[in-house]
């Protein structure tokens, strides 16, 4: 890597729309970097002069080209593949700088038109927040400033921008809803006009009493009522309570009213449960309308913290959320026994693990799978009833690995009873006899059984064991996919069915706008392939159907149309009954397969694609396709959606000696290709190809992950649609549930139908269009379709969640790995090292010895930007197995002090000597063990299973391997001149008449520098004919810390490892704060409330101490977090989150080692007194510079308690004075005199 190479900041990627946005942040960047005069050509090549030498000139030469392809390196990796495939020509950042700003900085009276457009039609949506809107408009501004002459006069250049400014208010406010009516109205009355910033602070502040003042229905946690349709709300207007006098509902649904019958709150007496129904009345109760369900349906958009969360990771949050509230909630843990029932809504069947509550019980036919919210598998061993004096249960399972007794919800709803929750408890009642058969009292978040007692039913006989069906086909279940768009950016969907033959037709739509053209495209379509004409079209009132355009194609064709009436969703049953099978089969493929919710869209094709072959009982087990085609279908094509699969790659897509394929997760099937969808999770892509091997026994997610990645996606072919249809980007409305409608075809049976192809094709197409004259010949030159990539979404433009988005699986198992081709070429390559330097003799395990075990460790190298370097495959032996004084003696190996690695630095800083990196490839291996030590063959060794491996050389893992390692590299450094510091012995100075040369070694990672050049080539030789090695040039990166230097000096930071730290902390926002501790901030152990699990606080605080390598500003924060790794609370972890924000904010801080400084040594010292209000104990906190570079630093607290401040102070002293002693020594071992 080479020591320039830049850490990746810029996350915009252009794309071709955004070239504004990426010009700034590529502006910005560069600059903070200095490398921004490189693209205006102010620093050209340099030129050689007369005088100059061969090296000088070669080396000035050399560092512009390689600043220069710096910029050009990064150009590529922020655009898209269509644009960085042009800078092929060019080897110029400039160049290539102003070939984007002519291609992408448009101009023109065509340009401002568009924008002007835009900006007229610009209107803020319901619920929208001002920021979000502002920015949308901000974007619009900053074209058109592009082609705004400029003025040279200063005094006109400030009129002008005073206008502008005003202009811009004036847009802004005319654009907002009716909402912020006041706030407009105070801000157009000021004399002069406030600025933008201004009316932003007051439209902000305004926005958030809004948000408060809205009114929250906590107590509907069941979701039982239908759900309101948007439009239907629009056109009944506002509903209004004469109760409480508040919008949004009515009376007899307001939760404050009181009953006239019970005195009870929460109902009217006409719903009341206790009271008995009137001779002749029904019995069955209205069902109450759940207001935040309903709430839910229409905004569920404006919840970020739910819609982003994929389907596979909502199980395990709610399960570790039951798991926190059970271990800290001491009501709920006194109440836990084993008597003790809880409703739950996402268990499947009622399950208990304690067979004495059974008063009938019979063992299981086919014993079910019960999957838990963490993926873990419970198995049923019986079934039957259980009876107690507060309960009577029937069809319960008897589970002995659960920990609770649990009642489904789901199973009480399939009975048909109605089940009530709310503030002050639950309630199971029978809707026929309105008689309540059993109550439940809240305890905390969760609800426990009072009694129950249900009539009697049979127990069945035989159980099925398909839990994915079973859970997920209620009526009642709300579908909660739609707020997430698709791979494609598609939020919609409507369906065609035909009456005659249920043939269902599915089209995804970016926006309800497109209906219309996509049914003129149905339309078309139906007319083509079979000589027919859509007589009626059956569809309910949405305003989609009330379109202008649509109704004149519509009347135009001839068509009936019939609306059903409000309300009345029944008289368009069929297309309903469809649409609700359709969800139910996307929500079984998606969880069945652990698949993201972005994928519902290709969920919903495959459904779609199934249905049509399923045998329908309304058609006498005869299926759509065959019904409208006349013949049968083929099924030799179908495949267990998201199941894993092997992709032949192109050729162009592989070299002769890498894999040929990729696995991939299969999707769906080919529209307009007879191929497969299938998901590429490596390139981000969809792929469609015929040359794929399937493994249906196999899920995809149990091989590999799905990355949280909500980019835009880049397919193999640019003119290749993801949907069935593209129409042209509009932007898209607030998210409405999914349409359907029902088309009636023409039903006389004697015009001919259109058959399908007498050679049907393995993989039946579907009648989708728009479909290709000339599918089967494909053209010999891409169509010329827009290839742009949409633009990511704002909340993913944050830098750490860039990252995090980034980040790639590594398997943990050996079964897991073998699998990838990828990591089988490490693990190859591992294997030919431990052969090649003949690592173990494979032989008969001797009687009384035992051999140990080993394993496989995967790690994916990374260079400092992020990038992928290559795919680590280490054999790592079990050394916990050894035994001492038997197979291992001494472990101790030292390594490098990072305080010798700043000294080093800041030395060759000053002297300008040049700093070199090698690396020693599986260095362990090239020690030389004097133990008899056996270990077992490796995972996937096939040579000689029935023997042991007789270890020559030391191993990863072995506890002696570490000494062994040093040990025999200290020998060949020593025959080549080498000494060992005896103040840190892993540096090795060399001295001899040409000058000197210092090493420090840090297990297998060097740096090498002096001012003996020719001795440190001949050196560099030396190493590669005693070891394999591997020299990466000018130090860039070492052990996390990345190297950087020009003509002041060198540069030190961790950025790179800050960013994955923030990853890893999930801090995905942009707040930052400015200091890494609150004012005042004194720690106790007894602040706050204890963690339920401090795994991640202890790796936080861990990762902290590590970045204070170079991080001396949170030296002292961290070391006060650190002292509660035992027992961390609330208010540790807090404290730790705001030191995260504070690196945020300071992500590029380091140290820089000035080339123009002094070698005096200067130390600092200082301490507080009785700093810790637990112990009384003080810190001590010390530095110490060498010239201007600081080396070394500490902040730790005192052993003892000191009497007095002074007595506090001079203890801190005696520690400076140590590290002052021990700095003093090993500078003058490196022929420097410090004072």
């Amino acid at each position: 890597m080479d020591k320039n190479e830049l850490p990746k900041t810029v996350t915009t990627i252009l794309n071709g729309h955004n070239y504004i946005l990426w010009s700034q942040d590529m502006r910005s960047f560069l600059k903070g970097h200095r490398l921004w005069r490189y693209v205006t050509g102010e620093i050209q090549a340099p030129v050689r002069s007369k005088d100059e030498e061969d090296t000088k000139f070669a080396d000035r030469l050399e560092d512009w080209d390689c600043k220069n392809h710096q910029i050009i390196t990064w150009f590529r990796h922020s655009t898209v593949p269509s644009i960085h495939q042009q800078f092929g020509r060019y080897e110029n950042a400039k160049d290539v700088w102003d070939l984007l700003s002519r291609h992408y900085t448009t101009a023109g009276l065509s340009h401002e038109y568009q924008l002007w457009g835009l900006l007229v039609n610009m209107k803020q949506t319901p619920r929208q927040p001002i920021n979000e809107f502002l920015s949308g408009m901000q974007s619009i501004w900053d074209q058109m400033e592009q082609s705004t002459h400029i003025v040279k006069d200063p005094a006109d250049a400030a009129i002008l921008a005073t206008k502008r400014d005003q202009f811009h208010l004036i847009q802004f406010l005319m654009a907002l809803t009716s909402e912020f009516e006041p706030v407009r109205a105070t801000l157009l009355q000021q004399v002069p006009l406030p600025t933008l910033e201004f009316a932003m602070s007051q439209l902000l502040s305004h926005e958030t009493r809004l948000r408060t003042l809205q009114t929250h229905h906590p107590d509907a946690v069941l979701a039982t009522a239908a759900r309101p349709s948007s439009s239907s709300s629009s056109r009944n207007g506002p509903k209004y309570c004469k109760n409480c006098h508040k919008q949004g509902h009515l009376l007899a649904e307001c939760p404050t009213i009181q009953c006239r019958y019970c005195h009870k709150i929460g109902h009217i007496v006409y719903n009341c449960p206790t009271k008995p129904p009137k001779p002749g009345q029904s019995g069955i109760l209205p069902r109450p309308v759940n207001h935040s369900v309903a709430a839910a349906a229409e905004d569920s958009s404006s919840d970020p913290s739910l819609s982003s969360i994929p389907v596979s990771e909502l199980g395990p949050m709610v399960f570790t959320m039951v798991k926190q509230f059970l271990s800290s909630s001491d009501k709920v843990s006194s109440a836990v026994s084993g008597n003790t029932w809880y409703f739950d809504s996402a268990c499947c069947n009622h399950m208990s693990p304690d067979s004495q509550l059974f008063s009938s019980i019979i063992p299981t036919t086919h014993t079910p799978l019960i999957q838990t919210a963490n993926g873990s598998h419970l198995a049923a061993s019986h079934t039957g009833s259980v009876s107690t004096s507060t309960l009577s249960l029937s069809d319960t399972y008897l589970i002995p690995n659960l920990t609770l007794n649990l009642i489904s919800v789901g199973q009480l709803c399939e009975l048909g009873f109605d089940l009530w929750f709310g503030s002050s408890g639950c309630r199971v009642q029978d809707p026929r006899t309105n008689q309540v058969l059993g109550t439940g009292r809240r305890v905390g978040r969760m609800f426990e059984l009072t009694s129950l007692h249900l009539p009697t039913t049979s127990t069945p006989t035989s159980i099925s064991c398909c839990s994915y069906c079973f859970c997920f086909s209620f009526k009642s279940l709300a579908f909660t996919f739609s707020p997430t768009a698709t791979v494609g950016g598609s939020k919609y969907f409507v369906i065609f069915v035909d009456d005659f033959s249920r043939y269902t037709w599915i089209y995804l739509m970016h926006n309800r706008s497109e209906l219309a053209q996509i049914y003129r495209t149905f339309a078309q379509m139906i007319s083509t392939q079979f000589s027919k004409t859509i007589k009626i079209f059956r569809t309910d009132n949405a305003m989609e159907y009330r379109d202008s355009q649509f109704l004149d194609f519509i009347h135009t064709q001839g068509t009936l149309i019939q609306r059903s009436c409000a309300g009345t969703s029944q008289q368009n049953g069929r297309a309903e009954r469809k649409h609700r099978h359709i969800l139910d089969s996307v929500r079984a493929f998606l969880i069945s397969a652990s698949c993201p919710e972005r994928f519902w869209g290709e969920a919903a094709l495959t459904a779609v694609y199934t249905i049509n072959r399923l045998p329908s009982s309304a058609l006498q087990n005869v299926t759509p396709f065959e019904r409208l085609y006349g013949t049968p279908a083929s099924y030799s094509s179908l495949r267990v959606f998201g199941c894993a699969c092997f992709v032949l790659l192109q050729s162009h897509e592989h070299s002769k000696l890498e894999p040929r394929s990729r696995l991939c997760c299969f999707l769906g099937y080919g529209i307009e290709h007879k191929g497969y969808r299938c998901w590429d999770p490596i390139s981000q892509r969809l792929r469609i190809s015929r040359h794929v091997v399937f493994w249906e026994h196999t899920m995809f997610n149990s091989l590999s992950k799905f990355t949280t990645c909500s980019t835009p996606s880049f397919f193999t072919n640019p003119s290749l649609p993801l949907f069935p249809i593209s129409p042209a980007d509009s932007p898209t409305s607030p998210l409405a549930p999914p349409l359907a409608v029902d088309p009636v075809l023409d039903q006389t049976p004697d015009l001919p139908l259109a058959a399908p192809p007498a050679d049907s094709p393995a993989l039946p197409q579907e009648p989708a269009p728009p479909v290709d004259p000339v599918t089967d010949q494909p053209p010999l030159l891409p169509l010329r379709r827009s290839d742009r990539v949409r633009a990511p979404p704002a909340h993913l433009r944050d830098y750490s969640c860039f990252s995090a988005v980034l980040s790639l699986h590594e398997p943990h198992t050996y079964r897991e790995a073998c699998t990838n081709p990828l990591w089988q070429q490490a693990m190859t390559e591992e294997l030919q090292a431990l052969e090649k330097t003949h690592t173990w003799d494979l032989v008969d395990l001797p009687h009384g010895k035992s051999a140990i075990g080993c394993k496989w460790v995967y790690k994916i190298k990374t260079k400092s930007d992020g990038s992928i370097e290559r795919y680590k495959a280490r054999l790592v032996a079990k050394g916990y197995a050894q035994e001492y004084g038997i197979d291992y003696e001494e472990t101790f190996a030292p390594v490098a002090r990072i305080t010798s690695v700043r000294s080093l630095l800041a030395i060759a800083a000053v002297h300008q000597w040049p700093l070199f990196q090698m690396d020693v490839k599986n260095a362990f291996l090239n020690g030389d063990l004097t133990e008899e030590v056996y270990m077992q063959a490796p995972p996937g060794y096939s040579d000689c299973p029935d023997k042991v491996c007789l270890l020559r050389r030391a191993l990863y893992g072995l506890k002696q391997a570490p000494r062994a390692w040093f040990a025999k590299f200290s020998s060949i450094v020593h025959q080549f001149g080498f000494s060992s510091s005896s103040h840190d012995t892993a540096l090795f100075i060399r001295r001899s008449d040409k000058g000197m040369i210092l090493l420090l070694l840090y297990v297998d990672d060097m740096i090498i520098t002096g001012d003996d050049h020719s001795g440190i080539s001949d050196f560099k030789l030396f190493l590669h004919q005693q070891f394999e090695m591997k020299d990466l040039g000018h130090l860039s990166y070492f052990l996390g810390l990345e190297v950087s230097s020009d003509s002041t000096g060198y540069y030190l930071s961790q950025a790179k490892y800050a960013s994955d730290l923030l990853s890893r902390a999930g801090l995905t926002d942009t707040k930052v704060v400015s200091t890494p501790l609150e004012m005042n901030a004194r720690l106790t152990p007894l602040d706050g409330t204890p963690l339920s699990d401090a795994t991640l606080y202890r790796q936080l605080v861990g990762s902290l101490v590590y970045l204070t390598v170079t991080r001396p500003d949170i030296a002292h924060a961290v070391h006060l977090v650190s002292q509660f790794l035992s027992a961390p609370h609330s208010t540790h972890y807090a404290a730790v989150l705001h030191i995260l924000r504070y690196i945020k904010g300071t992500m590029f801080h380091g140290l820089h080692f000035s080339a123009h400084s002094t070698l005096d040594l200067c130390a600092y010292s200082d301490a507080d007194w009785a700093g810790d209000p637990t112990d009384r104990r003080s810190t001590t906190g010390f530095c110490f510079f060498l010239g201007d570079s600081l080396i070394s630093w500490r902040s730790k607290k005192q052993h003892i308690v000191s009497r007095s401040s002074t007595e506090a102070e001079y203890r801190a002293l005696a520690d400076t004075t140590s590290e002052l002693l021990a700095l003093r020594w090993l500078l003058e071992d490196m022929a420097h005199q410090a004072y």
